[in-house]
């Protein structure tokens, strides 16, 4: 059983790191503006998003909802583990729009 001791911590350790790594990559790989869109369109309904970088972990991203009348432009902030919080860059929300969204980017977003 001695001997068995060290695969079995690194096995523990390299499924730990491969946990992290699938759940939270942004630290790893970074943000894209493709996985920045994936994951804000996850998080609503919401048709189709294009996302810009603004500054270091600040996005801009236009969105283009279901129903008439719901596009619109969220300024996104991402923190260093990949997780944002999306506000409505024109101020308070039209009806029928979340007025705060937030998320993480995942490995599925990539």
């Amino acid at each position: 059983m001695r001997r068995a001791f060290p695969y079995v911590a690194t096995l523990i350790v390299l499924l730990i790191v491969a946990g992290i790594f699938l759940l939270r990559p942004t630290p790893f790989i970074g943000v894209t503006s493709d996985a920045m869109a994936a994951s804000l369109k996850g998080a609503a309904p919401i048709a189709s998003v294009e996302c810009d970088e603004a500054a270091e972990d600040e996005w801009t991203c236009d969105t283009t909802a279901a129903g008439p009348g719901q596009d619109r432009s969220y300024d996104v902030t991402i923190n260093g583990f990949g997780c944002w919080t999306a506000t409505p860059a024109a101020g308070s929300p039209e009806v029928g729009t979340p007025a705060t969204l937030s998320g993480c980017i995942t490995i599925l977003d990539h």
